[in-house]
């Protein structure tokens, strides 16, 4: 452990077409619909997540609400951005909340048949949220890893991602 490690910041985040998972230390920390509303005039993030999901289609015209994934990749680059920007405000880093970590490093699960320029969207767009480091996992794998199978071992298993 170094002298400024209480600056470094480890997450995991499950970008998903309906909701979006933050895990850190072993617990969910934000769980979100994956949503924005922005003022068609300003391009201004009104709201973000639950309260963005409140928005939509109750809402002045001038706020539009936004899914930035579609398929569980990212269909609008700048707006999943700004919704990984916004997740990542919602975190409580506890006794670090006065500091706010510097250095964020990020595990990101993505769908197991997506494409390279979709993976280079998604790990930009972390990059561009502040994360200093990104590591992409395929959903399949986390979720083996998740229950306790040993990825390692040349046995067969069978995961099922609904």
């Amino acid at each position: 452990m170094g002298l400024f490690s209480f600056l470094n910041q480890e997450i995991a985040i499950d970008l998903g077409t309906a909701n979006t998972l933050i895990i850190e230390n072993d617990k969910v920390v934000v769980d979100e619909p994956s949503i924005i509303a922005k003022n068609r005039t300003t391009s201004e993030v009104m709201a973000i997540g639950k309260k963005a999901m409140q928005m939509h289609g109750k809402t002045h015209e001038n706020i539009k609400t936004i899914r930035p994934l579609k398929d569980g990749v990212i269909a609008d680059f700048q707006g999943a951005e700004e919704m990984i920007r916004g997740f990542i405000k919602m975190i409580n880093f506890g006794k670090k909340k006065m500091f706010s970590p510097t250095n964020i490093r990020m595990v990101i699960c993505i769908p197991s048949g997506i494409t390279e320029v979709e993976k280079r969207a998604v790990k930009d767009s972390a990059e561009h949220a502040g994360a200093k480091e990104v590591k992409l996992i395929q959903e399949p794998m986390a979720a083996a890893i998740g229950i306790g199978i040993d990825v390692e071992e040349p046995m067969g298993n069978m995961v099922i991602d609904i």
